[in-house]
């Protein structure tokens, strides 16, 4: 009782400090302001991942080193672009952690030149640490178990999963007709992101035929000839598309980007007859 009272008027980074020592945390998170942890406090319970995870906060033993997934992460983020000058908040929000005291840590372990280059022996961690940087990049959802659960179309070493053609369904029900059309998409998009231009091209088309009205198909043919500078080619493809919208009646942006593609696409039209 005492306990419930202090909580309910200690401040809110107070607060969130105390829920993450119930929780049972290692390590205690690096506690945002104190607007930010009232807005974490008044959402994790309808958004789990307002938190940070707790199995962000365990200890990664490489060699004699105990780290942090974040502070891995970071150690990849910096020496893996130019420009280092904008952070990202999810150092802080999502592994929970101190961007600039993480820098300090990095090099005094050796693992950051004065430079912000790799050392050695960063470059042995991060080599290590391929399956960390692949969940850092996938999509995650959180199971009924509660654990972070992760998604990509790449697998750790960056190559695309195959996704394979499937049949088109013998009894064309409904929710036999949209499971086919969604795998396709993704077929579509899998042949897209490894350049098989004509045979994206094929197999979207025939999803076309076979009356899959999903933007997708149409923005990656648009895409494709515009790549190709197929402008009527393209032109003709958004028209479809947006018909399409209009007959699924798709509430969502596909139209409307459509529209505007389509606009730009005349205007190439017109240019190149010109010249």
């Amino acid at each position: 009782m005492i306990f419930n009272k202090w909580f309910n008027f200690a401040n809110y980074q107070k607060r969130l400090r105390r829920l993450y020592i119930t929780k049972r945390y290692r390590i205690i998170p690096e506690i945002p302001s104190e607007e930010e942890s009232k807005r974490i406090l008044e959402n994790y319970k309808s958004f789990p991942f307002s938190l940070v995870p707790k199995e962000y906060m365990g200890p990664i033993k490489f060699k004699d080193l105990n780290l942090l997934r974040g502070e891995i992460v970071e150690l990849w983020w910096i020496t893996s672009r130019k420009n280092i000058s904008n952070v990202p908040k999810y150092f802080l929000y999502e592994y929970g952690i101190n961007y600039s005291e993480t820098v300090d840590k990095l090099h005094n372990l050796d693992l950051l030149t004065s430079d912000n280059q790799l050392t050695q022996l960063g470059r042995s961690l991060i080599k290590n640490s391929a399956q960390i940087i692949w969940e850092h990049k996938a999509a995650k959802s959180i199971n009924e178990d509660g654990k972070i659960e992760y998604s990509s179309d790449k697998d750790v070493h960056g190559n695309f999963f195959e996704v394979k053609r499937v049949r088109y369904p013998r009894k064309k029900t409904e929710e036999k007709l949209d499971d086919y059309f969604c795998h396709s998409n993704l077929r579509i998009q899998y042949l897209w992101n490894i350049k098989k231009y004509n045979q994206c091209e094929k197999e979207a088309l025939e999803q076309i035929s076979r009356g899959n009205k999903y933007p997708l198909i149409y923005q990656i043919l648009a895409q494709l000839y515009r790549k190709s500078k197929l402008y009527e080619k393209e032109a003709d493809i958004l028209k479809q598309g947006i018909q399409a919208q209009i007959d699924i009646h798709n509430p969502g942006v596909a139209k409307r980007d459509f529209k505007r593609r389509l606009v730009k696409v005349n205007e190439l039209i017109r240019n190149t007859s010109h010249e």
